[in-house]
């Protein structure tokens, strides 16, 4: 008797723990794909948050060029008024202010040659002028920073530079080679400008 009741819980115990292992892995058979499904949707969930911030930042660059563009007529208008000079009257306007700026500077020169291009870039005429000059250093560099600081647009392409000797004065007799100073010789340079006349 007592071994069959022994017996019997000996059945009932295997019975629940087979009970207990097929319960455990229906658990996991059924909980598993959930998991995985769980650990999919957080990393697109992550992806497409990245993704919204991209497209947020995007979004504002697209924003900044559009508020550009709408500035763009306005300031390209601005510009060609304020440095570029208009092409009906653009020699004599291109000449007056040049000859004011060598006269300010104090160099000689002689005749400015100009070559219109009637091919237009980006809307405009380019001029290309050559003007030859001579003085001395302190002379043609306040020509070039009043070209530089000029109002008008000039742009320096090429700069043609000769060192030209003074004209030798009668030496004396006795000629002290320690007390003699070199006098300052004279620049002469050719400079090549280019500005823009537009319509």
């Amino acid at each position: 008797m007592i071994y069959r009741r022994q017996r019997q819980q000996y059945i009932f115990a295997i019975f629940l723990t087979v009970v207990a292992v097929v319960n455990i892995l229906f658990y996991l058979i059924l909980t598993r794909p959930s998991q995985t499904e769980y650990a999919t949707l957080q990393e697109e969930i992550v992806q497409l948050e990245t993704q919204v911030k991209k497209s947020e930042a995007l979004f504002k660059r697209l924003s900044d060029n559009a508020a550009k563009l709408e500035r763009f007529d306005g300031d390209k208008s601005a510009l060609l008024m304020t440095h570029l000079v208009q092409r009906d009257e653009g020699y004599s306007e291109i000449q007056g202010k040049l000859n004011a700026i060598l006269k300010k500077s104090g160099v000689k020169y002689t005749s400015i040659r100009y070559n219109l291009n009637t091919d237009l870039q980006a809307g405009l005429n380019p001029v290309s002028m050559v003007v030859p000059v001579e003085g001395n250093y302190v002379n043609v560099v306040s020509l070039i920073r009043e070209l530089e600081n000029s109002d008008t647009f000039f742009l320096i392409s090429q700069i043609n530079l000769e060192r030209r000797a003074p004209q030798e004065q009668a030496r004396p007799a006795a000629f002290n080679a320690s007390s003699a100073a070199p006098a300052p010789g004279a620049v002469a340079l050719s400079l090549s400008l280019e500005t823009y006349f537009y319509q």
